[in-house]
């Protein structure tokens, strides 16, 4: 028996190894396998499947889901930012800057839409969904719609060994905010053993409400703050996209390079395709030669373009009119769906200019007066490229650190007694603070 559990265990090591070399860009897939093994669970996402399927098969409604909408919907979301480390504590610009991408890409304003191939440029859909952060939270008092909760270092969050302990505060996490209200965003550290192998993850609509939203690798979150080819923000739309009911592109069949060629993403103007793809921008691939009848006797490639691909950020340029309709299928049976569409919470409009144009305000210098030490703290914006410069009063540069972090410790033990000016600043932004040195 101690063999057999050795066995066990050491086999259950190797594929966590496995995965921690070779990180996916999506975990969705083996997380709803995960759910499903609960009954009540797996019936309400039968549930849910079906009447959106139901919905879809009216022709009056797939035609009116593919046109533009006579209203936009409006999502409030709600991120709940659960760190251990000061660099997982993400900034608010950052949060808004990933806001700003899912409304561009949703709106089918995102710039990179140009360069999509002539086969597929007549397929891209505005989806007439848009996003904010909340204004109210469910008591109905104001919010940022930004929660931030610092957990234990020996919190787990990983969707391998701890599965959705993100979502709750029993477990190191945070609450979900009813789904009916708010599309839950939990931005997190997904590691295992040190090392990122998971992008993010998502759930289908007719999940559990206590579990219902995105889960987002940290450092995926926003524009810019993660390596290439995953450092565009797309990781949240393509997790979105799966809370709205998207599946994979290639249909989740593959075995390594090749696999099935069907259509059970359930959208018919996406072109078949047997696998994901890597991580990059193939435009030579046509992986199936068999399509859905919606194409006719033309043999597409396969849509390396859509957002539903493991695709290069750069490369994800669209969600198609086929897909929109699944979305809005699911948004008109769904009962939180239906709920989200006209939740009752409000949105900030807070966004970048303005927390640039408010940067004083975020800059905290302390203590003033000051003897030996003087603490820097930058909230809110991203401490990029941040340098603090001290002047005295003849306007004379006495000290200057560059690179600074969200909280800074700086020595004044090298400076007479008196009054100093303290900037704050990088190409962008600025901030002055007045300080006294006295012992």
């Amino acid at each position: 028996m101690k063999k057999q559990l050795l066995t066990i265990s050491l086999v259950f090591l190797a594929s966590i190894f496995c995965y921690a070399q070779n990180p996916d860009k999506c975990a969705t897939m083996p997380v709803y396998q995960k759910q499903l093994q609960n009954p009540a669970i797996k019936a309400n996402y039968i549930k849910a499947e079906t009447s959106a399927r139901n919905w879809l098969s009216n022709p009056v409604n797939k035609a009116n889901a593919v046109k533009k909408q006579n209203s936009t919907i409006i999502v409030p979301v709600v991120v709940h930012v659960v760190y251990k480390t000061a660099i997982q504590n993400i900034p608010d610009s950052q949060i808004v800057r990933q806001i700003q991408l899912l409304n561009e890409c949703y709106s089918l304003q995102n710039p990179n839409y140009s360069s999509i191939r002539a086969i597929f440029d007549t397929l891209g859909a505005n989806t007439d969904i848009q996003f904010c952060l909340a204004a109210t939270d469910p008591q109905g008092n104001p919010t940022t719609g930004i929660i931030r909760k610092s957990a234990p270092s020996s919190a787990g969050f990983d969707p391998i060994l701890n599965m959705d302990k993100v979502k709750s505060s029993a477990t190191n996490g945070d609450d979900a905010w009813p789904n009916g209200q708010y599309l839950n965003i939990w931005v997190c550290d997904m590691s295992l053993f040190g090392t990122a192998f998971v992008l993010g993850y998502s759930t289908f609509p007719g999940g559990d409400p206590a579990l219902d939203g995105v889960v987002i690798q940290s450092e995926y979150f926003g524009y810019g703050t993660a390596a290439a080819p995953n450092n565009l923000g797309r990781t949240a739309i393509h997790e979105v996209g799966h809370f709205f009911g998207m599946r994979h592109i290639w249909a989740d069949d593959d075995s390594g390079s090749t696999g099935q060629c069907d259509s059970i993403d359930f959208v018919d103007d996406t072109p078949n395709q047997a696998a994901k793809s890597q991580s990059d921008c193939n435009l030579t691939i046509n992986s199936c030669s068999n399509e859905a009848p919606y194409w006719g006797t033309i043999d597409p490639p396969d849509m390396v373009e859509n957002y539903m691909d493991y695709s290069a950020d750069g490369c994800m340029a669209l969600f198609t009119k086929g897909q929109k309709a699944r979305m809005y299928s699911f948004l008109n049976t769904d009962s939180a769906r239906v709920l989200l569409k006209s939740s009752p919470v409000g949105c900030n409009s807070v966004g970048i200019k303005e927390l640039k144009t408010n940067f004083n305000n975020y800059v905290f210098v302390y203590p003033n007066p000051a003897s030996d030490l003087l603490h820097v703290n930058i909230t809110r914006l991203t401490a990029q490229n941040l340098q603090c410069d001290i002047y005295n009063t003849n306007g004379q540069l006495v000290k200057s650190i560059t690179q600074l972090d969200f909280q800074n410790t700086i020595q004044l033990s090298g400076l007479a007694d008196g009054l100093y000016v303290v900037k704050v600043h990088n190409s962008e932004v600025s901030a002055t603070k007045k300080i006294t040195i006295a012992r």
